[in-house]
């Protein structure tokens, strides 16, 4: 008897951990890309981008030695873009708060390639390159 129900409740403990990691209905794209990434010409140690498992994210703006700020967020890729909902409340800062302007609720930034090192992406024409480190 003891074992059975300790096996049921092993059952139910790890369809709910299943039930958890499903939660973030990240996309197959989005999944693929998960983690952080740099810009190597603004930082090499503070990450631009962190896309979590989650599905929660945090971006960072990057100007050395005059202001860096992140924001914290929800993400995926629809499509063909690499969709960011930002929380304006979440801003923390270091440096010249004044140079930091309206914070945007959304961006969407065409994917253009990605491997394990690395991820394109398109905005307005210009491609970034971002390196990943995970």
């Amino acid at each position: 008897m003891k074992s059975a129900s300790t096996a049921i409740r092993l059952s139910v403990a790890a369809i709910c951990a299943m039930s958890l990691c499903a939660c973030s209905h990240l996309s197959k794209e989005a999944k693929e890309i998960i983690g952080t990434y740099y810009n190597t010409e603004l930082s090499q140690t503070e990450p631009v981008m962190e896309l979590h498992k989650d599905a929660k994210c945090v971006i960072r703006a990057i100007k050395p030695g005059v202001l860096s700020y992140s924001v914290d967020g929800k993400w995926n890729v629809e499509n063909d873009s690499l969709i960011v909902t930002l929380l304006p409340e979440t801003l923390t800062f270091e440096g010249d708060s004044t140079l930091i302007g309206q914070i945007p609720t959304r961006i969407a930034q065409k994917v253009v390639g990605y491997n394990d090192f690395s991820l394109q992406l398109e905005t307005d024409g210009i491609i970034y390159l971002y390196q990943r480190r995970k």
